[in-house]
């Protein structure tokens, strides 16, 4: 039995004993940072290695997975040829570690917390493994345990180098470290790595929605959305762009674009049977398609006029009924517009939840909420939610977008 295997159940992320603090901290050594307060640099220096005994084990040749004490023990990385040292912890080594000259040292900060994101590592760790022992460096991977963190990242390089599923992985590198486990957010992000093809991919929809839902934590936390969480808001689409793309969704009113076909967020109906409803805030009339009906506007007054307001006419008819055909084959809900978080949605910024206004001429054009699940026509709920209303945006092609600039 692998000593340690009883600390599992033990919990400690960056504790400081009562009392450790000295009165007068140590100055850092870098005098030219504006921001390095000596007393945060003290509280960051991990000098209270408590993470039971030595306890390492080694996955494949060259790669090592263990806990903080192997780490911070000089003589069991020079017996063991470890020159490389890959830290997901809570703080970092101690100095005698991390500016070691003989050491090659990363850290990344990290909580052992489901909702932690530590596949936006993931690119990154694999490198630094990879290139490492390519270089014949061997590497230890750890965080203080050695059975949550360090072991995803462990379990995300194996996925990638031999093209592995998630459980593939997981029993390979539990073959060779029992009390491996990551947390269940972990697990999450590692079958979605899998799912994207081992690389990360901020075009697919399941990622999409992963880091909506932290940002969506964090917004239910501090009642706002915070800066660390702002790249899930995308640009304006009514911005001018080098390449525009074809399809777009405009305010029915005003014709404003609000929204790219790419911000859409796609999801399949709640299966027959199952009990559905309406948005407890707003829902669209019956849940119709935008082709249902058409904007009034006045009679054309001179020839160009009619001829473009004809072709826009004829093209939203044949652009929802091509809507509509895909929608049906890839058997995906249109019965109301869900979309990424947009920059022209200024209430997003400093609410939970709200409606959403076209900015141009203030028209409700649905609603938004980032701390309770938005039940769609069609029995789905999802969570968060900004979505827009059939009755209120329409499905544009690149016929329209061209005509507006006639």
């Amino acid at each position: 039995m692998n000593e340690g295997a009883e600390i599992v159940v033990k919990k400690v992320a960056g504790h400081i004993p009562k009392g450790s603090i000295p009165k007068n901290p140590p100055k850092p050594k870098d005098h030219h940072h504006p921001h390095h307060h000596a007393l945060s640099t003290y509280r960051l220096t991990r000098e209270d290695i408590s993470g039971g005994p030595v306890n390492l084990d080694q996955i494949e040749p060259g790669l090592w997975l263990g806990n903080v004490t192997a780490a911070a023990d000089l003589p069991t990385l020079e017996k063991l040829a470890i020159r490389s040292v890959l830290t997901i912890d809570s703080c970092p080594l101690p100095a005698h570690v991390t500016e070691n000259p003989g050491l090659r040292v990363k850290y990344i900060q990290a909580s052992d917390v489901p909702r932690e994101d530590l596949i936006k590592y993931f690119e990154e760790t694999n490198k630094f493994i990879r290139d490492s022992l390519a270089e014949e460096r061997n590497v230890l991977v750890h965080c203080y345990f050695g059975v949550s963190r360090s072991a995803t990242i462990v379990i995300a390089y194996m996925m990638d180098k031999y093209r592995l599923s998630y459980e593939a992985a997981l029993h390979r590198v539990k073959s060779r470290r029992r009390f491996v486990l990551p947390n269940p957010g972990f697990i999450t992000q590692l079958k979605l790595f899998a799912l994207m093809n081992y690389t990360i991919d901020p075009q697919n929809d399941r990622y999409k929605l992963f880091r909506l839902k932290l940002a969506a934590d964090n917004v239910r936390k501090a009642k706002r959305l915070p800066v660390n969480c702002m790249d899930v808001v995308k640009p304006d689409p009514a911005v001018t762009q080098e390449s525009p793309e074809p399809i777009v969704y405009r305010c029915r009113k005003c014709r404003r674009v609000v929204a790219r076909k790419s911000n859409l967020l796609m999801h399949k109906p709640k299966p027959a049977g199952a009990s559905g409803g309406h948005h407890s805030t707003s829902s669209p009339a019956n849940g119709e398609e935008p082709v249902a009906q058409e904007p009034e506007s006045e009679p054309p007054k001179d020839g160009l006029s009619y001829v473009t307001e004809h072709m826009r006419r004829s093209s939203i008819g044949s652009d929802h009924s091509h809507d509509r055909s895909s929608s049906e084959k890839d058997g995906m809900c249109r019965k109301i517009f869900f979309i990424e978080p947009l920059a022209w949605m200024t209430d997003i910024f400093h609410n939970t939840q709200g409606r959403l206004y076209c900015p141009k001429c203030t028209v409700k054009l649905g609603s938004f909420n980032w701390v309770m699940a938005t039940k769609c026509p069609c029995g789905a709920e999802i969570y968060p939610a900004f979505y827009l209303v059939p009755s209120k945006a329409e499905y544009s092609t690149v016929v329209q977008n061209v005509q507006v600039t006639v």
